[in-house]
């Protein structure tokens, strides 16, 4: 129970950091006109901008949101590498999961239960020496 928990919550903590993150760009987006602003952002020098942060200095908001955007995209993959495969899991059957029997072990066993055959494969053997 208690994994269940988490994963909703975590679930929930990520689906509303994106609600939040494109509520706040379309917000943005209406305030200056148009989405052009995107591209007009610093994406080469974000992280020296937010370096400011340790001196208390003023940091621009397109480095923020760019980090922001950032980290939700790390946490997201990580999140869903973490939930995906464990609800994958619970869908596959436990007989799928088996591996199939060995060809060569299944003839194997059918030449070892008949002894006619075991009688022919011995001639052959005689006549190939």
């Amino acid at each position: 129970m208690g994994f269940s928990v988490f994963r909703t919550i975590g679930s929930l903590s990520a689906f509303a950091n994106w609600v939040a993150f494109l509520t706040v760009t379309l917000l943005i987006g209406e305030q200056a006109g148009d989405f052009a602003w995107i591209y007009k952002l610093h994406w080469g020098s974000f992280l020296t901008d937010l370096s400011g942060l340790f001196q208390l200095t003023a940091v621009p908001s397109g480095s923020v949101w760019i980090a922001w955007l950032l980290l939700s995209v790390c946490f997201s993959i990580v999140w869903l590498g973490y939930v995906l495969p464990k609800q994958v899991r619970k869908k596959v059957p436990s007989s799928v999961s088996a591996l199939p029997p060995d060809p060569v072990d299944v003839r194997q066993g059918a030449i070892e239960s008949r002894p006619e055959i075991q009688e022919k494969l011995k001639r052959l053997n005689r006549w190939l020496s």
